[in-house]
């Protein structure tokens, strides 16, 4: 090992992609360079839409190996996050049972209403501090009770995503608290799952094991896998192993940050010390997930680039294919005469979105756009309203709120919504890092493997590593009469 630099890799899964990234740590300062990157999409079979597990673990492990032959003995140890609420369930042979659902599959279709008949909306929420979203763990596992009880009968224990590729990495299960607050299950601010709570819905509580704090060593890559990608003696840590836990670790903060995780979902929130439970909170939409060092990511979900995502796969199908930067920049110059509420449900699960946009304009009385570029200008504002509208419930319940709101992740390179959403927002908008996940990810691992003790230093890393590009908010009453009219659009749906 080089004794000027360390490097750990970030295995980082999204939605719509994998890479592994390495970190090189001189003491100092961080810099994060890709390995490998690959597709992630799901698998529509006969009984709906999982993922490909397998399909990913293979990817990991040819990115972990060409990571050996490029760093070799300067790789110290590797962590796995991932987007949350999605599991895999793990029999008695230790394989699992099949391969994991999608979160946006339809199978919760109605189990919202119904977990809240059996065991009481209220009663949820004062629990788990986690919203009812269709996707879900809570949700899912109603699913598998009801539509597949087998698979339930027939399993020993449940691993979330990352736990599960932790547990291929290294032969260890363990559940990661960051990500097991996803679920729905687990009690507000606490490592304790809501056992009565998972038996009153028919999920059984036995397969929630123990949990395990963000920034603990597992064990080291198992002899097999050694053997596989030459990465002997490295250490499998956990990190906040939901990426939004790990993208807001990563953000560069003196102070509890107000924070943008800006990719396929908009996590936009506040780091406390503490879960907020209270009615308004719950009415507001903002969940409490757990993150590092015992935070709470005070937050809620917008639908973020997954609207983009999703046409821009379907403008290639049709044949005109395009890359994210080319859609933006066409949007640039061109005008949104509508406005469309990104987390409505007809945009929640795969389809055909400019269709879906189109239909949703028509329905809400609004003049349709001409052009692609349109579609994408009306995407983008709304985003930004959205992000303007929902900083507005946050400063009543958190009044004291800070004026800069720090973007992280992808969406750090697209300046336009950035500046936008200055300007819907009325905050300074420091945007970076991009890889704010990874970058979260290996202070994790610094912490687990003793480089530092604490996330404060980790982010003081962090600023002596990134410079942030600046987006100050430029006063434009067009954006007070967008949302005036996004209110009334809000108000008729109602």
């Amino acid at each position: 090992m080089s004794a000027s630099r360390k490097t750990y890799l970030a295995v980082d899964l999204g939605a719509s992609g994998g890479r592994v990234m390495a970190g090189h740590f001189d003491g100092a300062k961080l810099e994060i360079e890709e390995a490998a990157r690959f597709p992630n999409a799901g698998l529509e079979a006969g009984d709906g839409w999982h993922w490909d597990a397998e399909g990913l673990f293979q990817e990991i492990t040819k990115g972990l190996t060409y990571a050996a032959t490029r760093f070799g003995g300067d790789i110290v140890s590797v962590a796995v996050d991932t987007w949350g609420v999605d599991y895999a369930l793990i029999g008695s042979d230790g394989r699992a049972l099949n391969e994991p659902w999608m979160y946006r599959d339809s199978r919760t279709d109605g189990l919202i209403a119904e977990a809240a008949r059996l065991a009481g909306e209220e009663k949820i929420w004062a629990s788990t501090g986690i919203q009812p979203l269709f996707f879900n763990t809570i949700y899912q596992l109603m699913a598998e009770s009801r539509k597949t009880p087998q698979a339930l009968k027939a399993a020993e224990s449940l691993l979330f995503i990352p736990d599960y590729l932790n547990y291929r990495l290294s032969g260890v299960r363990a559940i990661e608290r960051t990500i097991a607050s996803t679920s729905g299950l687990l009690r507000a601010g606490t490592a304790e799952w809501d056992f009565e709570l998972a038996e009153s819905l028919g999920i059984p509580s036995r397969i929630l094991g123990d949990l395990a704090e963000p920034g603990v060593i597992l064990g080291e890559i198992s002899q097999t896998l050694a053997a596989t990608t030459g990465l002997r003696g490295v250490k499998v840590t956990t990190c906040g192993s939901h990426d939004t836990a790990s993208a807001v670790a990563g953000v560069p903060s003196r102070a509890k940050p107000l924070f943008l995780s800006s990719g396929t979902w908009s996590l936009l929130g506040i780091e406390l010390s503490a879960p907020v439970l209270s009615a308004e909170a719950f009415q507001s939409k903002f969940s409490n997930e757990q993150g590092i060092e015992g935070t709470t990511r005070f937050l809620t979900n917008i639908s973020g680039m997954w609207l983009l995502q999703e046409c821009r796969r379907v403008w290639a199908e049709e044949g005109d294919a395009m890359e994210y930067a080319e859609i933006v920049e066409m949007a640039r110059t061109a005008k949104a005469n509508a406005i469309l509420d990104p987390d409505a449900p007809e945009f929640g699960k795969p389809c055909d979105m400019p269709r879906a946009i189109l239909d949703w304009i028509k329905k809400t009385g609004q003049p349709a756009p001409a052009s692609k570029a349109e579609i994408v200008r009306i995407i983008l504002e709304s985003l930004a309203i959205k992000y303007g509208l929902m900083i507005e419930r946050l400063k009543k319940m958190i009044p004291n709120l800070p004026d800069t709101l720090q973007v992280v992740g992808g969406g750090c390179r697209n300046a336009l919504l950035n500046q936008m959403t200055a300007d819907a927002t009325g905050l300074h908008v420091e945007a970076e890092p991009v890889e704010a996940t990874a970058a979260g990810n290996i202070i994790a691992q610094l912490i687990a493997t003793g480089e530092i003790s604490t996330l404060a230093q980790g982010r003081e890393i962090l600023r002596n590593s990134y410079n942030p590009q600046i987006h100050e908010s430029v006063a434009d009453v067009t954006w007070y009469a967008k949302t005036e009219h996004f209110r009334k659009i809000l108000s008729t749906l109602r």
